[in-house]
C-alpha cells in the first residue's frame, strides 16, 4: 500500500467504504424489509465485484484504451484472487438476476 499514490489510495477506500456499505444495506434490506434470497445474492455479487475493482486502483487513472491492451495489470497482493473475486461477484450477480426473474 506504500508503493501507492494519494488518489489510489483515496481509490482504494472508497472502494472499500463502498462495498462494504453495499453489503450491509443488502443485509439490512433480507433481515429487515423482506427475505428475497435473490436481492441477498445480488448484494454480495456486487460487494465482491467492488471489492475485487479496490484491488486495482491503477485502473480508474489509466486510459480507456490502456485497459484493454495491457497484459499485466497491476493488483494490490495477488492477482489471482482479485481475479476469483471478480468472477465469482459477477456469477452471484447473474445468479440474483436470474433467481429475479424466473421466481
Amino acid at each position: 500500500m506504500n508503493n501507492l499514490s494519494t488518489r489510489e489510495q483515496v481509490a482504494f477506500t472508497l472502494c472499500i467504504s463502498f462495498a462494504f456499505l453495499l453489503l450491509i444495506s443488502g443485509i439490512y434490506d433480507f433481515l429487515i424489509i423482506e427475505f428475497k434470497a435473490e436481492d441477498l445474492i445480488m448484494s454480495i455479487g456486487a460487494f465482491l465485484m467492488l471489492l475485487s475493482l479496490s484491488l486495482m486502483p491503477k485502473i480508474f487513472f489509466s486510459p480507456f484504451a490502456d485497459i484493454f491492451k495491457s497484459k499485466k495489470t497491476p493488483t494490490i497482493g495477488i492477482s489471482r484472487v482479485q481475479q476469483w473475486l471478480m468472477f465469482s461477484g459477477g456469477l452471484l450477480c447473474a445468479l440474483g438476476f436470474t433467481l429475479r426473474l424466473f421466481l
